[in-house]
């Protein structure tokens, strides 16, 4: 009997420190494996956290997605202020870099093996639209280059709503110069457009718009070219 009362004592205990034990694991804070969460856990993206909490979109990055984010690096930023009239983050005007950052990011989860040339959409809006969202160029030809500027130096950084690729460039919001500069498609028509002669293309298609562009290709140009002066190109 004695031996039996023992017996029943320890495994009371042993069921006491289970059921502690269970306790202090239900206490512990559940780790936020979002793409916000990873971000801020990266000492090299404190600025991006910074920007998302001010652009109040560090809590969509927690929501369900998926999302693909270009994430800025520190240095990146810092680089990027000194090419605007804000001082600091906290200059930017709340509307103007919620789009800038928006214009980091993708619907859907996009691995880099993912990534081909061409045009994505970004969920970044136009000030001349509040319905189109922007495009973003990526060039993989060497890497993988986002709107001839940025490039993505650690992808697939893999979140529980997506995925970050860190890249060590800010990418500002494009105008139709950007993606004509971008697309090694049309640098026919870029040394077309900045030729002798011109009127300054280049600030014109910069400015605020709203522009459409039937941009030719360098193969229309070739075409051209062909049928201008046939067996030469045209002078």
């Amino acid at each position: 009997m004695k031996n039996l009362f023992k017996i029943k004592i320890i495994i009371a205990l042993i069921a006491i420190t289970f059921s502690a034990i269970s306790c202090n694991n239900d206490d512990e804070p559940m780790a936020d494996n979002t793409i916000t969460g990873i971000a801020q856990t990266n000492a090299n993206l404190s600025i991006l956290v910074q920007a998302l909490v001010k652009a109040d979109l560090a809590s969509t990055l927690q929501g369900v997605g998926p999302f693909t984010v270009f994430a800025p690096t520190d240095a990146a930023f810092v680089a990027f202020l000194k090419t605007t009239p804000y001082a600091t983050l906290n200059d930017v005007p709340k509307d103007v870099l919620t789009q800038i950052l928006l214009n980091h990011v993708v619907s859907g989860k996009v691995m880099s093996t993912d990534l081909t040339t061409g045009y994505v959409k970004t969920l970044a809006k136009s000030a001349t639209s509040g319905t189109n969202t922007m495009s973003m160029y990526v060039n993989t030809a060497s890497g993988v280059k986002l709107n001839g500027v940025a490039m993505v130096t650690s992808a697939d950084i893999m979140a529980s709503n997506g995925v970050i690729h860190v890249v060590d460039k800010v990418i500002g919001l494009p105008t139709i110069v950007t993606h004509a500069t971008a697309n090694a498609n049309f640098t026919s028509l870029v040394g077309a457009l900045t030729s002798a002669g011109q009127p300054n293309f280049v600030s014109i298609l910069s400015g605020t718009g709203p522009f459409t562009v039937m941009a030719p290709t360098n193969a229309a140009f070739t075409d051209l070219n062909t049928e201008l002066a046939p067996g030469g190109t045209a002078s």
